[in-house]
């Protein structure tokens, strides 16, 4: 089991327990209330917790995205979205089912609260985010507007919990709970001043400017940027920033990308032509164009996991991290083999291949084209990565090396799936992944 696993079991484990705990489900608890119904409240602090715990996640917090990665938080903010919204149908559920009459939910009717109004303008913000998240790309959704639609209602979610929990009293009036939510306000809105005060506040100083914006295929762009007025950053290969192309960094059109050159005071990022901010915005940044850099991030870096060698395994644009290591490997002068895998549609698809041919002859570096539809007169390796291609290019002591994935998600499973399969130790493998919903 993986480091960001345990991680991931703890966090369900401490989140669930204390509001279960303090909120006395336990049978002729809180005044003799019965069991079903002291569970469904007790349900609706979980989901409460979970949800204000999601803001902690994506705040961007520097030990805690260290610890685990932010792809790894990502995921898991993921889940827990799914999980707290089980958990508040379940307080739904259990009210009703003891007794609750529908006339107090119906908010136009005359019997409802406004904490109960409050509850349920909750409960249908959050499965707005969850139905928007879910189906973004099917109803055609942009990123920008699903971002922007995302944060507004995962406010309005939690901000209608909190008021329906306190205006409607019940276990909120007894000690243990309303400490307990006293906690949660007082850290929630401490993370929300951090990430959207704070943090904006630190980056208005550091502006960076666009050198060159250069195509890097038909659908491909890398940005190189300097700093402005500031050293820059330090980051290590591998690692991603958030770009924001706002006129401030208090903009919320911020966008997670891969560094995909070697550490330095100049920055390179490839970005891919998706159809929104990536092939609208992107490409009409031209040189001086100012925007604003939030890292680095990330721990998916071959810095600090001494191995004898690496083996680097790229799919599509998620080969630009990997690109990032073979420069950081090559200005060293690095003397360890490397073995870049790279899976691609067509040759034209390609990224990084005239840069990959230059990096060979400055670095012990091995590099494997395979190309899913490739032309008659290709001479490389056709399909998929697979077994046989591996084992063709490893050397004899290939369980003993790091190996780094990135690519689309169903790849990166089915090569983890793979390489164990082989022999690889799982604590060798390590992955990025970038899928926000």
């Amino acid at each position: 089991m993986q480091k960001r696993e345990i991680g991931w079991i703890l966090g369900y484990i401490s989140v669930v327990a204390a509001p279960l705990v303090t909120g006395g489900m336990w049978p002729g608890a809180a005044g003799g209330r019965s069991w079903g119904l002291q569970f469904g409240v007790a349900c609706g602090f979980v989901g409460l917790a979970m949800m204000a715990l999601e803001f902690v996640l994506i705040a961007r917090i520097g030990v805690v995205a260290r610890l685990f990665g932010m792809d790894g938080l990502m995921e898991f903010h993921k889940q827990m979205g799914m999980v707290a919204s089980v958990f508040v149908g379940l307080h739904v559920a259990m009210l009703l089912g003891e007794g609750l009459p529908l006339s107090w939910v119906l908010p136009w009717s005359e019997d409802s609260s406004a904490g109960m109004r409050a509850g349920v303008g909750s409960v249908v913000a959050m499965l707005l985010l969850v139905g928007l998240s879910v189906a973004r790309k099917k109803v055609g959704l942009g990123y920008e507007w699903w971002q922007w639609s995302h944060n507004a209602l995962a406010k309005l979610g939690l901000a209608g919990g909190g008021l329906h929990v306190w205006w409607t009293g019940g276990f909120s009036s007894e000690a243990g709970p309303r400490v307990l939510l006293g906690v949660y306000v007082g850290v929630l809105l401490g993370v929300i001043v951090y990430f959207e005060v704070w943090r904006p506040l630190r980056l208005w100083n550091k502006p960076w400017e666009v050198v060159e914006n250069r195509a890097e295929s038909s659908d491909t762009r890398t940005l190189r940027l300097r700093p402005v007025g500031h050293e820059g950053m330090r980051f290590a290969a591998g690692q991603f920033a958030w770009l924001n192309t706002g006129a401030t960094p208090f903009s919320k059109d911020s966008h997670p990308i891969s560094m995909a050159s070697a550490p330095g005071r100049e920055v390179e990022f490839t970005i891919k032509n998706l159809g929104d901010w990536s092939g609208e915005v992107a490409p009409k940044l031209g040189v001086g164009s100012r925007l604003w850099v939030d890292g680095p991030y990330g721990v998916f870096t071959p810095e600090g996991r001494p191995a004898p060698g690496y083996v680097l395994w790229g799919g599509g644009v998620g080969v630009t991290p990997l690109v990032s290591m073979c420069e950081a490997f090559a200005a060293r002068g690095d003397a360890r083999p490397v073995y870049l895998f790279y899976g691609a549609e067509s040759e034209e698809k390609l990224r990084f291949r005239a840069r990959l041919e230059k990096l060979r002859e400055r670095s012990k570096l091995e590099v494997i084209f395979v190309l899913e539809r490739p032309g008659a007169d290709w001479p490389g390796a056709r399909g998929w990565i697979n077994e046989e291609i591996l084992r063709k290019h490893l050397p004899e002591n290939y369980r003993k090396l790091d190996y780094f994935v990135c690519g689309p998600a169903a790849m990166m499973d089915a090569m983890e799936e793979l390489l164990q399969r082989i022999g690889v130790a799982a604590g060798r493998i390590h992955t990025e992944r970038f899928e926000m919903v």
